[in-house]
C-alpha cells in the first residue's frame, strides 16, 4: 500500500539551471526558502482536500504529511546553499510538512534528519557531482512500507539532539500534490499525482483560491478522467482539439469544474474562491478557452451556481452530495442538482 509524501522534493532540482546556480548565494537562499514554502502551502492544502473527501475516492492511502528531501538532489551552487541554509547532510530530511497534518501533530519539525523507521535505519546517500534523485527515491520508498499499517516510529536527528517520534497517518485519496518550480502558471492532473507550478502558487492570492485549483485538478483524479479516456479512445495532444476528442475534454472539464466546489466544501474551503479564482485566472491571457475548456466566463458562472446549490442545500437541510457519477458510498443521486 502506498503512502502519500508529496515529491515536491524530487523536483526541487529542476531550478538548479547553470544559469541559477550562478546567482549570488543570497538570491539562492531566498529562492529556496520560498520555495520551501510553496512546498508547505501545497502539501497542507493537497492534504485537506486529500483527507476530506476520501469517501469519494475509489484507491485511498495512508498520508503522514511529510515532503521530503537530501543534499544530492541540488546541483551546482544550490547545493552549497541548501546544506547551509537547511543543515542537509548525507541522508534524508523534512524539507516541509503538511500543516496540522499527522507528522507536524506528532512534532516532527522541517530540518528535522530521518535516521530510522520501526527501527530499521536508512543510512545515507552521499552526493555525487551531478543531482540524483535515488536518495529521496530510497527514502520515500523505505517510508511507504513503514506506514503499510497506517502508523510508524520515526527515529530523528534534531540538531545534536537525537528523539523518536510515532505518527499516526490520515487515511486520504490516493493523489500525490506536488510543486513544479517553474515560472509558467499552470497545473496538471494525471491520475496519480495533481502537480502545480511556482507560477500558480504565487497567482493565487489566498490558500482558499489555490486550494480551488487544486481541488479542479484533484476532481479529475477522483473521477478518473484519464483512465476512461484511455479506456474510451480518446487521443490527446493535438488531436484533442478536434471532433469527439475535444468534445470529451470539454465535457470532463464541466465535471472537474463543478465537482470542485463540493470538495472544497467539504475541506472547509470558501466555497465562493472557485469562481473568484477564475474570474482572475481566464482573463489572463492563458489559453484556457480552447475546444477543450469551456470559455472562462461561463465556467465563472457555473462555479457560482454550483456553490449556491450548496448552500441552498445546507439552509434547506438537505444533505450536499456531489452531482456526478462517483465511485464510491454515494448511495442516490443528489436533491440539490
Amino acid at each position: 500500500m502506498r503512502i502519500l509524501i508529496s515529491l515536491a522534493a524530487a523536483v526541487a532540482a529542476l531550478f538548479s539551471t547553470p544559469i541559477l546556480a550562478q546567482q549570488p548565494s543570497g538570491a539562492a537562499e531566498a529562492r529556496l526558502t520560498a520555495l520551501r514554502a510553496m512546498d508547505a502551502r501545497v502539501a497542507s492544502i493537497g492534504h485537506r482536500l486529500a483527507i476530506a473527501s476520501r469517501d469519494l475516492c475509489a484507491a485511498q492511502v495512508w498520508r503522514p504529511g511529510i515532503v521530503v528531501h537530501d543534499l544530492a538532489q541540488y546541483g551546482g551552487a544550490d547545493r552549497i546553499v541548501a546544506q547551509r541554509l537547511f543543515g542537509l547532510e548525507d541522508g534524508p530530511a523534512v524539507l516541509a510538512l503538511a500543516e496540522g497534518g499527522p507528522a507536524a501533530r506528532a512534532g516532527l519539525r522541517p530540518d528535522d534528519r530521518l535516521v530510522a523507521l520501526d527501527g530499521v535505519a536508512l543510512g545515507g546517500f552521499r552526493p555525487k557531482r551531478a543531482p540524483s534523485f535515488a536518495g529521496v527515491e530510497r527514502a520515500i520508498v523505505a517510508l511507504e512500507r513503514a506506514f503499510a499499517d497506517g502508523e510508524a516510529e520515526l527515529a530523528i536527528s534534531r540538531g545534536d539532539q537525537q528523539t523518536t517520534l510515532r505518527v499516526i497517518a490520515d487515511r486520504g485519496c490516493a493523489t500525490r500534490f506536488q510543486l513544479v518550480p517553474r515560472s509558467a502558471r499552470s497545473m496538471e492532473a494525471n491520475g496519480v499525482y495533481v502537480s502545480v507550478t511556482s507560477g500558480m502558487v504565487e497567482f493565487a492570492l489566498a490558500d482558499d483560491e489555490l486550494a480551488a485549483a487544486m481541488a479542479h485538478e484533484l476532481a479529475h483524479n477522483v473521477l478518473e478522467h484519464r483512465r476512461r479516456r484511455n479506456e474510451a479512445g480518446v487521443r490527446g495532444g493535438l488531436m484533442a482539439n478536434f471532433g469527439r476528442n475535444a468534445r470529451v475534454y470539454r465535457a470532463q472539464e464541466v465535471e472537474a469544474d463543478r465537482l470542485s466546489v463540493y470538495l472544497l466544501d467539504r475541506a472547509g474551503f470558501d466555497i465562493a474562491a472557485a469562481a473568484r479564482f477564475w474570474q482572475r485566472f481566464g482573463p489572463a491571457g492563458l489559453g484556457l478557452d480552447s475546444a477543450t475548456h469551456p470559455p472562462w466566463r461561463s465556467r465563472v458562472a457555473a462555479l457560482a451556481q454550483e456553490a449556491q446549490l450548496i448552500r441552498e442545500a445546507r439552509a434547506a437541510g438537505r444533505p450536499v452530495v456531489p452531482p456526478m457519477p462517483i465511485r464510491g458510498p454515494i448511495a442516490a443521486r443528489p436533491t440539490n442538482d
